[in-house]
């Protein structure tokens, strides 16, 4: 069911400052920014590196939870989440929208958020 990791999401509390660090001082090539939303993307490779901001996370960081989520890509979100709640995980969210993704957050047993998402065009 859930078999690629495609995203780590590393959520931060200065977006700005961290995109520069990513991009200008450790030279990651970034596929996109959005400001609006605080989420930049970059190239990585097979796994692409993803960060998060304040403003508008996928899910709000709670003190105390791990900064990192890992993000695993399925091709129906649909079939993934419905198998998820036949095999107990909890969710955390209902299906929200990313830029050009679908995806619901979960919880494993020791509280860490992850994200299982779908691609979609917009």
């Amino acid at each position: 069911m859930v078999s690629q990791l495609g995203i780590v999401t590393l959520r931060v509390d200065n977006w700005e400052k961290m995109l520069a660090y990513y991009r200008d001082t450790l030279g990651l090539k970034v596929r996109f920014a959005d400001d609006k939303i605080q989420y930049a993307m970059f190239d990585t490779g097979a796994v692409r590196f993803a960060l998060e901001g304040p403003i508008k996370p996928a899910h709000a960081k709670q003190r105390g939870k791990p900064p990192m989520m890992a993000n695993f890509l399925v091709e129906s979100l649909t079939a993934a989440v419905d198998e998820l709640k036949k095999r107990g995980v909890k969710l955390l969210t209902g299906v929200k929208q990313g830029p050009n993704y679908d995806y619901v957050v979960f919880e494993d047993p020791e509280g860490n958020e992850q994200i299982v998402y779908q691609r979609v065009q917009r």
